[in-house]
C-alpha cells in the first residue's frame, strides 16, 4: 500500500518572498488574525538585508570615513588612513548586517504566529503553491512578492571574463586594483565611490549621455564633476560591445572604438523581476516584460493574488515594497479598496553627498507653470563649519506656493528631504515651510533658506509691491 501524500495546509494568505514585501504581508495579516504563512527560497530579509540596503550602507559608511580621513587637514588635523584592510572593511559589514538580520529571523516571525516555509515554490492554481520539501500550501489570498535580480546585458564574453554584480561583491575580501564598472545608475555610482575612496582605480561606462539619467540634469552634471574629483573616470556614451581577457585581465570594449582594462568587472546594469518557477500561468497572473501586471490596487490578473515591490516592476525601493505590502494586504480583506500612489515617494542615492529627490522635476514643474527655488549649501552656516560645504536645494512649487517637488545634494540628503516630503504629501505650501522654526545651526536650514527664496519672490508680486507701498507709507 502506497503511503498517504501530506495533507496540504490551509493559510488565509501565503507570501512568496520573504523581502520587505513578503515580511510585512505576512506579519500585518498575522496581527489582524488572518493564518499567515511566508515561503522563501534562501533567507529572510531579502535583498535588502543580504546583497542591498544594509551590506552596501556598510560599505559606503566605511569608504565615507576613509575618505574623511585623508581630508582630514581641512579640519586642522593630521590627515591619515592611507592604506585600509579590504578584508576587515568587509568583516565589519557582515558584522553589522548579522546584527540587523535579527529583526527577520524566523523565529520572531514564528511567534507571531506566521508560518515559515523555506524552498522552490510553484503554483499549481490560483488557490495552491507547491513548495519544495514542504509540500503544498493553500490560501485564500497570495502575495506576489519575489523581488528582482541583476539584469546582466547579452555582451560577448562578458560571462567568459566574470565579473561581480550586487549580489556578488559582498562575498569578497580583497579589494582590486582597478574596477569597470558598466553602468552608471545609483548602484553604479554608489559603488564606484565605495571602491575608489578605499584605494581602486575605477572608471564608470554608461551608455547613456549621462549618469544618474533618473535625476535633474543639472544633479547628474554635478555628481559627474565630482566624481570625477575624486579620481573616478567617467564614460558616457560608452556602451560596452564585447569583453575579452588580456593577460589576466578583463578588457570592456565599448562601440566607439574605445576599452577599459581592469582587474575586475562590476555589472551595474540594472534589474529584472524574478519570477523564475512560479508557474504564474497556472494562477492565472499575467506578467508584460517580466513582471507581474497590477491595478492600482495592487490586485494582479488573478482574483486570488496581489503583486508587491520589484517583481511588478514598480519603483525599486524598499520603503516602496513596505507600502505597497500594507496596501496590497489591506485590499485583500476590506471590500472598499485602497489604490496605491508614487507620486509622494521620495528616493535617494547613497553617494556622498547623498542625492535625494521627491515628485516633479525642476522641469516638469516648469512645464506645469511652476517655479523652482535654489539655496546653495556652500552658504550655510553649519556646512561650512562641519567641513561639507557642496550642494544644494531645489524646491519646486506651483503658482499657490504648494509643493511639487524637491531635489537635494548635500551631506544626509535623504534625512533632509524630510520636511518637503510631509509638505507636498499634506499640500502644505512653502510660506508654511518657511514660517516653521528650524533649529541653529543644522544642515536641515538649507531646507528653510531654499523656502526663503519663495517668499522673497512673493515680494516682487503684485500683492508684494503694495505691501511695501503701504509699509513705506506706515514708517
Amino acid at each position: 500500500m502506497s503511503k498517504r501524500a501530506n495533507p496540504a495546509r490551509q493559510y488565509d494568505l501565503v507570501a512568496l518572498g520573504g523581502g520587505t514585501g513578503g515580511l510585512v504581508a505576512a506579519a500585518g495579516g498575522a496581527y489582524l488574525g488572518l493564518r499567515t504563512a511566508i515561503v522563501e527560497k534562501h533567507a529572510l530579509g531579502g535583498d535588502c538585508l543580504w546583497t542591498g540596503c544594509v551590506p552596501s550602507k556598510a560599505l559606503i559608511a566605511s569608504a565615507r570615513l576613509a575618505r574623511r580621513m585623508s581630508r582630514a587637514d581641512g579640519l586642522g588635523l593630521a590627515p591619515g588612513g592611507e592604506r585600509h584592510d579590504f578584508r576587515a572593511v568587509m568583516e565589519r559589514m557582515r558584522a553589522a548586517r548579522a546584527t540587523v538580520a535579527r529583526h527577520d529571523d524566523p523565529e520572531r516571525f514564528r511567534k507571531m504566529g506566521v508560518g515559515v516555509h523555506f524552498g522552490t515554490a510553484r503554483f499549481l492554481g490560483p488557490d495552491a503553491v507547491e513548495v519544495e520539501g514542504e509540500g503544498v500550501l493553500r490560501a485564500k489570498r497570495f502575495v506576489v512578492a519575489t523581488g528582482a535580480v541583476p539584469a546582466i546585458p547579452p555582451v560577448p564574453g562578458l560571462a567568459d571574463a566574470g565579473y561581480w554584480t550586487y549580489e556578488t561583491v559582498f562575498d569578497e575580501n580583497e579589494l582590486p586594483a582597478s574596477v569597470a564598472i558598466l553602468g552608471g545608475g545609483p548602484i553604479g555610482v554608489e559603488f564606484a565611490q565605495v571602491f575608489a575612496r578605499l584605494g581602486s582605480k575605477v572608471t564608470v561606462l554608461e551608455m547613456a549621455p549621462s549618469i544618474l539619467v533618473r535625476e535633474d540634469p543639472d544633479v547628474a552634471a554635478f555628481m559627474h564633476r565630482l566624481l570625477e574629483r575624486e579620481g573616478i573616470e567617467i564614460r558616457t556614451g560608452a556602451a560596452v560591445s564585447a569583453v575579452r581577457t588580456e593577460r589576466g585581465r578583463a578588457v570592456a570594449e565599448t562601440g566607439d572604438g574605445g576599452s577599459v582594462a581592469a582587474d575586475r568587472l562590476f555589472v551595474a546594469t540594472g534589474r529584472r523581476p524574478c519570477t523564475d518557477g512560479l508557474d504564474l500561468e497556472a494562477a492565472g497572473i499575467r506578467t508584460e516584460r517580466g513582471a507581474v501586471v497590477v491595478d492600482d490596487r495592487l490586485r494582479t490578473t488573478s482574483k486570488t493574488a496581489w503583486g508587491v515591490g520589484d517583481v511588478t516592476g514598480a519603483l525599486q525601493f524598499t520603503h516602496v515594497a513596505e507600502q505597497m505590502a500594507k496596501v496590497a494586504l489591506r485590499n485583500s480583506v476590506l471590500p472598499a479598496g485602497t489604490k496605491i500612489r508614487y507620486d509622494n515617494v521620495p528616493w535617494v542615492t547613497f553617494t556622498d553627498p547623498e542625492v535625494a529627490h521627491v515628485g516633479m522635476s525642476e522641469a516638469e514643474a516648469t512645464a506645469a507653470g511652476g517655479t523652482t527655488y535654489r539655496y546653495e549649501m556652500d552658504d550655510l552656516d553649519r556646512a561650512v563649519v562641519d567641513g561639507s560645504a557642496v550642494g544644494f536645494v531645489k524646491i519646486s512649487a506651483d503658482r499657490k506656493g504648494k509643493v511639487t517637488g524637491a531635489t537635494i545634494v548635500a551631506r544626509g540628503a535623504g534625512d533632509l528631504i524630510m520636511p518637503l516630503v510631509l509638505a507636498k504629501t499634506h499640500g502644505l505650501s512653502l510660506s508654511r515651510v518657511a514660517n516653521t522654526v528650524f533649529p541653529y545651526p543644522t544642515m536641515v536650514e538649507g531646507v528653510k533658506r531654499a523656502s526663503g527664496e519663495y517668499m522673497r519672490s512673493r515680494l516682487d508680486t503684485a500683492s508684494g509691491r503694495a505691501l511695501k507701498r503701504v509699509i513705506r507709507w506706515l514708517k
